[in-house]
């Protein structure tokens, strides 16, 4: 089996305009979500999917691989399908998963990405995603920070803004925005129109669990530190002092 990993990245952002090429000790943020993750093991190719000229030339310039689908998508998501077709054109090969890596991720853990991927190779599962634990009744509270309850199984059984479940913290986990797909599940996943739980909560993975599709949520210790808004780059810039 072959697996692909895709990082969309896009130069609108209502909080943080042009944040792909934001500098973060030295090294632009999508350089360095790229150069996390394209020692996987596990993955055959390591791409970024773009809407935006500038970041195709920047990727480009580093050595990256990168398509830019053209037409004009409602998420991530539906990007990442739409440049799938390029991507393998390009390898000419076709691949049975694709991870989507979020291109404001700096410190993501290559060995989650690999967990997820190993995920979606060797167990019964449409999609695999991250969440960790939620240190603060602030997270726990906030809009900002989307939760996650699962079954018994690890399954999710929902994701939302608000404190979920009511009453236990120490229920609810983070969820970190990846996600990898079997691809003909996000072949499909592209093809279904928003739901209704998935424009009420602003989370397109509502959709799928309204679609009745598995999505199983692997656990990790490792501290979510993405970067949302320009002050969250300092927080990074401390972080990467600390760990060299």
């Amino acid at each position: 089996m072959k697996a692909v990993i895709v990082i969309p990245a896009r130069w609108a952002s209502t909080r943080f305009p042009g944040k792909p090429l934001a500098m973060i000790a030295g090294t632009s943020l999508i350089q360095r979500v790229y150069e996390r993750v394209a020692v996987s093991k596990l993955a055959h190719a390591t791409y970024v999917a773009t809407d935006d000229e500038r970041i195709e030339k920047h990727v480009a310039g580093f050595g990256g691989k990168v398509v830019r689908p053209a037409g004009d998508y409602q998420s991530g998501t539906d990007r990442i399908a739409a440049a799938l077709d390029l991507i393998e054109k390009n390898e000419r090969t076709t691949f049975d998963q694709i991870v989507n890596v979020q291109g404001d991720e700096p410190l993501i853990d290559i060995r989650s990405v690999e967990r997820v991927i190993d995920a979606l190779q060797t167990q019964p599962v449409d999609m695999a995603t991250l969440a960790c634990p939620i240190t603060t009744d602030e997270e726990y509270t906030s809009r900002d920070v989307v939760k996650v309850v699962t079954d018994l199984s690890g399954d999710a059984l929902y994701f939302s803004r608000s404190a979920i479940p009511y009453g236990s913290r120490d229920l609810a986990r983070r969820h970190i925005g990846l996600y990898g797909y079997q691809t003909r599940v996000l072949r499909a996943f592209a093809r279904m129109p928003p739901s209704s739980l998935e424009r009420a909560e602003s989370l397109e993975q509502l959709r799928a669990l309204e679609n009745g599709l598995k999505i199983r949520v692997l656990h990790t210790d490792q501290p979510h530190l993405g970067v949302d808004r320009p002050e969250d780059v300092a927080r990074v810039e401390s972080e990467l002092a600390r760990l060299h």
